[in-house]
């Protein structure tokens, strides 16, 4: 089903971590890079702890629907994290920015419980 390779996943999460890193310095105020950042990062933290043998097949539809709340979040985190490291007297997203990111919360939650829901099925054949 998903490949639980420990290579790939070590593979994956410094690819993740070089992007970030790479994404940090811009002095980039769109909000659509922390979220496909913050995607991912979920992403891969769902992956891994999927990839267990002993995992049970609702730990993918909860883990799933969790992680989809918390990409926003981690987004914002992401955010927070890039406005301290460029140090100006101002922050590099506004309020308004910020409140976009948090709506995405509700369609967030559908895609991490449709992804949990297509795991549960797929660990069922």
């Amino acid at each position: 089903m998903m490949p639980s390779s420990p290579r790939l996943l070590r593979t994956a999460g410094a690819l993740w971590i070089f992007l970030t890193l790479i994404w940090l310095p811009f002095e980039d105020v769109a909000t659509w890079m922390a979220v496909v950042l913050a995607g991912g990062g979920c992403l891969w933290l769902w992956w891994r702890s999927l990839s267990k043998p002993d995992s049970n097949r609702w730990l993918g539809v909860i883990s799933g629907a969790l992680l989809g709340i918390g990409t926003p979040l981690f987004a914002i985190f992401l955010m927070a994290v890039k406005s301290g490291l460029h140090g100006h007297g101002f922050a590099d997203f506004t309020t308004r920015q910020i409140f976009g990111v948090l709506n995405l919360i509700p369609f967030t939650f559908v895609i991490g419980v449709v992804l949990g829901l297509s795991v549960f099925l797929l660990k069922r054949q």
